[in-house]
Parts: structure tokens; sequence; C-alpha cells
């Protein structure tokens, strides 16, 4: 479900390599006709013993994705492109 901020989860970061440096991630838009691409940042946060990855800007993101918090959001992330694809929007 969408929210105000976007943290990845564990399999997306350690696919993308993150914990070797923080890069951007590309985002395509498969649900948008046409489909488009959108460059975000990544930020590291402390949690517990290790880190965990987010997106900045997500708020411009879901703006440009065409996102609403409480909307649920399908997304896969292609390894060897290191692109993050959001498959399908359910707006509420």
């Amino acid at each position: 479900m969408a929210a105000t901020y976007f943290r990845l989860p564990d399999t997306v970061s350690r696919m993308a390599k993150l914990d070797f440096g923080l890069k951007p991630i590309t985002a395509r838009l498969l649900h948008r006709s046409p489909q488009k691409e959108f460059i975000n940042g990544t930020i590291r946060e402390k949690k517990d013993d290790g880190f965990r990855y987010a997106l900045t800007s997500w708020s411009s993101f879901m703006k440009f994705a065409g996102i609403k918090v409480g909307d649920i959001v399908y997304y896969s992330f292609d390894e060897i492109d290191q692109v993050l694809s959001v498959d399908l929007v359910y707006l509420t």
C-alpha cells in the first residue's frame, strides 16, 4: 500500500547492491500510457544492527506516477537492468 515514504524491501536492496554503495534507481511506470521512467535517489537509514534503504523524493515520484496514499501498488525489480517496474496500481 502506498505511503508517504517508500522503503525498499530487503530483497530489492540486496539485488540493487545498495549495501555496496548508494545509487539512483530507475523506476519504470508500466501502468501509465505511454510508459514513463523516473530516476530516484536512494538513502540509507539505520535499522537495529544494520541498515534499510528508501527512495528519496518519494512524494514527487507519487505525483509523477499518479499514485495516492492508500493505493495498492504492485511492482517488480529487474536485477539485470536494475529497474524497479511499477506494474499495476489499484486506486482507492
